[in-house]
């Protein structure tokens, strides 16, 4: 009983390696691009960031790691929240399957309840740190400024300071938006996974060929859900830059912007193509990031030796 219960909590810890490591090397190469979909969905995008004959501006290749502070301070614990949850929802629903319960009810079920709950609690932790760095991206306060002054995201905290609950405006649409998405991610990649396995069978056999087989079928399945959701994602940047915009006005009190009014906004300004600003962008970056965060995860825990022997 003491060795399994040590077991355990060397697997807990393990796992939380895994996910700060994800985090770390999915949030330095995704950060750039993240920016870059920002400022392509702002309002302001064809002013700002584009000349009048359509070329680009250099300002949205400028300051890409702008807000790049608040998200990796916040992006550890939610993926370590994320994983945590997921893993312990995913192994109890699978043990209790082995044991007679829940008869004929299929994984991907599961892996869908596991990845939403695990979703809501991450969201919490990273719905903060949103909102700071979307507003740092697009800050031109930050980018006009000289050398040796604030970075972008202390800035937009000091903006926050007299509102910190405005700093989780737009959780149920960030809930909203990658809710399902992650739920769709994950039911694709464990599917793509365990259909890979059954063609390629010596995959399975060694670390290398796990990690490889979780790399290719996370890339896809973020690559495959990640489209269907730029609608949600360009409402939830354009009420969150508004907010921002709001925050820095010499007035009191704040006005909250709705989704739906920045919806019909969008819809009134730009038709139904505003609402997929970003999304062959968003596409790539969601195939890059998910293969390297899913990717990192399942190769660092498997490297530290984190199969469940009761599995």
């Amino acid at each position: 009983m003491v060795k399994n219960v040590d077991w355990q909590w060397t697997r807990r810890d393990n796992s939380k390696q895994a996910a700060a490591i994800a985090a770390l090397s999915s949030e330095v190469v995704f950060h750039p691009l993240d920016t870059m979909i920002t400022r392509m969905q702002c309002k302001d995008y064809s002013t700002v960031y584009k000349h009048s004959n359509g070329s680009l501006r250099r300002a949205l290749f400028t300051g890409l790691y702008q807000g790049f502070g608040p998200t990796l301070f916040a992006g550890i614990p939610s993926s370590a929240a994320f994983f945590a949850t997921y893993e312990v929802s995913k192994t109890s629903f699978e043990r209790a399957q082995r044991a007679g319960y829940l008869p004929g009810v299929p994984k991907s079920i599961f892996h869908a309840i596991s990845s939403a709950a695990a979703e809501l609690v991450a969201c919490a932790f990273l719905n903060p740190a949103e909102v700071l760095k979307q507003n740092a991206q697009v800050s031109q306060q930050s980018a006009n400024s000289p050398k040796g002054g604030p970075p972008a995201s202390i800035i937009m905290l000091k903006s926050f300071y007299k509102q910190p609950s405005a700093l989780w405006s737009g959780y149920w649409m960030l809930v909203a938006g990658q809710l399902p998405n992650v739920c769709l991610t994950f039911c694709l990649y464990e599917s793509f996974k365990e259909s890979l396995y059954e063609k390629q069978r010596h995959l399975a056999d060694t670390t290398m060929g796990q990690i490889q087989a979780s790399v290719l079928c996370a890339g896809v399945a973020g690559g495959c859900s990640s489209w269907f959701f730029v609608p949600i994602d360009v409402v939830k940047t354009r009420m969150r830059l508004a907010l921002g915009d709001e925050m820095q006005l010499p007035r009191s009190p704040w006005i909250k912007p709705s989704a739906l009014s920045v919806a019909q906004d969008v819809f009134t300004k730009e038709g139904i193509p505003g609402f997929f600003r970003g999304s062959q962008l968003t596409c790539i970056a969601a195939i890059v990031c998910s293969a390297m965060y899913i990717g990192s995860y399942e190769g660092v825990k498997l490297c530290l030796g984190t199969s469940d022997p009761l599995s």
